[in-house]
């Protein structure tokens, strides 16, 4: 009975390394792509290459793996090439892009790509796509100011401040100017941030706008005694012409005196 058993376990094991050596030797030693079934801890991916995920029964990335869910401490691994990126033109209407400063890395199917070494820009697509990287269009910066806000105090002197900041646009007019580090701007042209405002001295202030009201008050005064005067005058006007049309009526009238003599007997 324990010599059958023994048997059974080690022609198990026998299936188990025919199948691990099988599967490493029918794996393709380039590109991007599911392995077949391998042990989790004697299988993997080849000499450089590297492992990207592994799973059960393939799911996700690359899609379904032709070979049959793999058997109990197995596992179907997701290996890839890294490489240096080659140049492209289509990273830039890519979403999932990484931003190098002065270049673009991508997938050429706008996958996300993955990188394994910043300093030679080493890295893969998991989707099995080109590892690619595009130069920037040429970029120019521009400080852009916002309007001046209120002063702090009306006298003796206050502070106003506004918005400045860093923009920066590229020759392609379909992408409009966008906020960049302040770093990417001279700051020798950096136009300033607050400035002293409202400096005359708050007693000054008041004295003048006293004067101000007193000069009012006395341009409204002037007005008035001029009205008065010129209401005056016509009145006088009116009262002179009534007594000379009076005066007329008088001296023109033909009434006179009637004048009866009595002759006497």
């Amino acid at each position: 009975m324990v010599a059958r058993l023994l048997a059974f376990l080690f022609s198990l094991i026998l299936s188990f390394c025919f199948l691990f050596i099988f599967s490493s030797a029918t794996s393709p030693s380039t590109g991007c792509y599911w392995t077949a079934c391998q042990s989790k801890w004697l299988g993997g991916c080849g000499a450089g290459q590297v492992t990207a995920d592994q799973s059960d029964n393939c799911n996700g990335l690359c899609g379904e793996s032709t070979d049959p869910p793999c058997l109990p401490f197995h596992s179907h691994f997701h290996c890839c090439i890294p490489e240096t990126p080659r140049v492209t033109n289509k990273c830039a209407q890519c979403k999932s892009k990484l931003d190098f400063g002065k270049e673009y890395i991508c997938c050429t199917d706008c996958s996300d790509p993955t990188i394994i070494n910043k300093g030679t820009k080493l890295g893969y697509c998991k989707t099995g796509a080109d590892f690619a990287m595009q130069l920037k269009p040429k970029e120019t910066f521009k400080w852009v100011v916002g309007p001046w806000m209120e002063c702090s105090s009306p006298c003796d002197g206050g502070v106003r401040y506004r918005d400045v900041a860093c923009y920066g646009c590229i020759s392609d007019a379909s992408i409009k100017h966008y906020p960049v580090d302040d770093g990417s701007c001279s700051s020798h042209d950096m136009p300033a941030r607050q400035e002293v405002c409202n400096t005359r001295r708050c007693s000054e202030s008041v004295s003048t706008v006293l004067s101000n009201e007193s000069k009012k008050a006395t341009g409204m005064s002037g007005w008035l005694v001029a009205l008065i005067v010129l209401l005056g005058l016509a009145a006088a006007g009116g009262i002179v012409f009534a007594g000379y049309a009076y005066y007329q009526r008088r001296t023109n009238s033909s009434n006179g005196f009637v004048y009866i003599m009595l002759e006497g007997y």
